[in-house]
């Protein structure tokens, strides 16, 4: 069972349990949903969890105007967070902080680089059993479970398909790694600029670039908003990820780490390359 099953590599870095708050640096890749799916997944192994930052407040459930987000890290958390018992950061590009944060507090830390695909969640949760001395929930061994079968569903459709990334390189590197699973090969990786998590990108080339460094030869780009255009160019679909994505309704609402957020991309890029061929 997932969660009772700890790699050496984990024991080497998750050395005792937490009894209470943790600290959770979190990429800006990630969608408000996406926060709020993150503190319940800890929540669900009795943590508590300092999220810095904590874009659920952007989620559209504040009343009235402000200027501010209202909800989410508040200061007294992150004055609290020097006291954490361990630092867990969400994007290779938060290494960095984390690695400050022991030099100047102590308290170790662990790097997931993303937390889409079925091996990173795996591996997060069992970082999460580890720490907390509990076994993953029965609710996420489901989610899992039917994750397996959307995934021996699409493989018809994505097994094989051609792939180009146009992203911030966190998100090219955790995507990368969930359509290597998918059974898909992104030929090209397109960033905006190089930092040493870009070379943990999957993917035949790395460019450093924009839009108008997009290759031919694809069967789907995922992209943001901005590269409708280039899409129609290359007469391929385009799957909208990443920031910012305008042109469709409810991504901030939409979940895209973990087995239901995994299983949600799959099929959304399955759809796609049905209606396109």
């Amino acid at each position: 069972m997932i969660g009772r099953k700890i790699t050496n590599q984990l024991r080497a870095h998750l050395r005792f349990h937490l009894s209470g708050v943790g600290r959770f640096l979190t990429g800006s890749h990630l969608t408000p949903a996406d926060f709020t799916e993150l503190r319940e997944m800890i929540e669900s192994f009795g943590l508590t969890p300092i999220m810095i930052p904590d874009l659920a407040a952007l989620d559209g459930s504040r009343k009235g105007v402000s200027a501010l987000a209202i909800g989410g890290t508040t200061v007294d958390d992150l004055r609290a967070a020097a006291n954490s018992e361990f630092t867990i950061a969400v994007g290779a590009g938060m290494e960095l902080p984390a690695i400050k944060l022991k030099v100047q507090f102590g308290i170790e830390y662990r790097v997931f680089e993303g937390l889409t695909g079925m091996k990173d969640t795996d591996l997060f949760m069992e970082a999460l059993s580890m720490l907390s001395g509990r076994p993953m929930p029965v609710r996420y061994e489901r989610k899992r479970s039917i994750l397996v079968d959307g995934m021996r569903d699409a493989h018809f459709y994505l097994g094989g398909k051609r792939v180009c990334l146009a992203l911030d390189p966190d998100l090219s590197v955790a995507l990368s790694r969930m359509l290597d699973e998918a059974g898909m090969v992104v030929k090209q990786a397109v960033i905006p600029y190089s930092i040493s998590p870009a070379a943990h990108i999957i993917a035949d080339d790395v460019v450093i670039g924009d839009l108008q460094s997009v290759g031919d030869g694809i069967d789907i780009l995922i992209s943001n908003s901005h590269a409708e255009e280039t899409a129609k160019r290359l007469t391929v679909p385009l799957y909208q990820a990443g920031f910012p994505v305008y042109k469709r309704l409810g991504i901030a609402a939409k979940v895209t780490i973990g087995y239901s957020g995994t299983l949600n991309a799959i099929n959304e890029m399955g759809n796609l390359l049905i209606a396109a061929h």
